[in-house]
């Protein structure tokens, strides 16, 4: 029989997330036949901190019968959130709870995690983001909305930071309503310090993706403002994504103001010609002087 398990996120975009595969009918299981909680009884935290034994605890929530075997299990580690998160090991048990747990026996870990000023370094840190990451992706919005509101308050050093960015791109394609517009607030606030800043930039980047059309619009437009920093952006490893970004989001006249950039700037010209045929450019260009026209959608003529 074909088994459900969950590891490391290979994408660097994951962050370390787990994502699930399907383990082949051969693959024996460790626990026996249904022998998961009963095996572990008493010796799920200890197991959660080792190599092989968060594997074991893994198999068994995942093998587990129902929810009710899941949250005996899960009951063990009531009050270890914080340390198991923060654990090469532990982290990966606790982002298994919350994928295969139903949202509403999670709110203990939101609840160990929130406390006081612990999110200040908790969504910062290499393996705890991970776990922000994945209560804000399966959360309903209500439910997570105080740690929501945390998260905000440290916005713009999140975003700046080597991990807490991957919180904030978290943030940017689940947050709704009320909170959503306050994040493209603040991103808009802070385009010029997240444009000078190599994490900062892959935020614009995911602001640039997700969200309402017009929200992203302008946006770009307000990239298109500073100038001088998008000279810095296309030259990151995220600028492929940021100019193509720009091309699609941006009007006529913001398109025509943007290749006026690219005459000017000898690197903006050669990231646009990285991703775009000399002959595409220049025929576009005729279009501007001619017509006045606007960059077509990306896609439609790529090299």
């Amino acid at each position: 029989v074909e088994t459900k398990a969950w590891v490391l996120g290979r994408n660097s975009g994951d962050c370390g997330c787990i994502t699930s595969i399907t383990l082949p009918a051969e693959a024996p299981s460790s626990l026996g036949d249904g022998g998961g909680v009963t095996n572990l009884t008493g010796r799920v935290l200890s197991l959660s901190k080792e190599a092989q034994g968060c594997r074991k605890v893994q198999q068994a929530l995942t093998e587990a019968r129902d929810n009710e075997e899941r949250r005996a299990l899960v009951e063990e580690l009531h009050g270890h959130i914080q340390k198991l998160s923060r654990s090469p090991h532990g982290n990966h048990v606790v982002q298994q709870c919350i994928v295969i747990m139903p949202p509403r026996s999670l709110q203990f870990i939101i609840t160990e995690i929130t406390g006081g000023d612990k999110m200040r370094t908790f969504a910062r840190h290499k393996y705890a983001c991970r776990i922000v990451q994945s209560l804000v992706e399966r959360c309903p919005p209500e439910q997570v909305y105080d740690l929501v509101d945390l998260l905000l308050e440290e916005f713009l050093e999140l975003a700046k930071h080597g991990y807490g960015r991957f919180v904030v791109e978290k943030l940017l394609r689940h947050v709704v309503g009320k909170q959503r517009i306050r994040l493209n607030q603040l991103v808009e606030q802070h385009v010029l310090e997240l444009a000078l800043h190599q994490n900062g930039c892959a935020v614009l980047c995911a602001a640039l993706e997700y969200g309402d059309l017009v929200d992203r619009g302008r946006m770009a437009e307000l990239i298109l403002e500073a100038s001088d920093q998008v000279a810095f952006m296309v030259d990151t490893r995220y600028g492929s994504a940021i100019l193509s970004n720009l091309l699609n989001l941006l009007d006529g006249p913001g398109c025509q103001r943007l290749l006026s950039l690219l005459e000017a700037n000898p690197k903006l010209h050669e990231a646009l010609q990285r991703g775009f045929s000399d002959e595409t450019i220049d025929d576009r260009w005729s279009d501007y002087e001619q017509n006045g026209l606007g960059y077509p959608h990306v896609n439609t003529f790529r090299a």
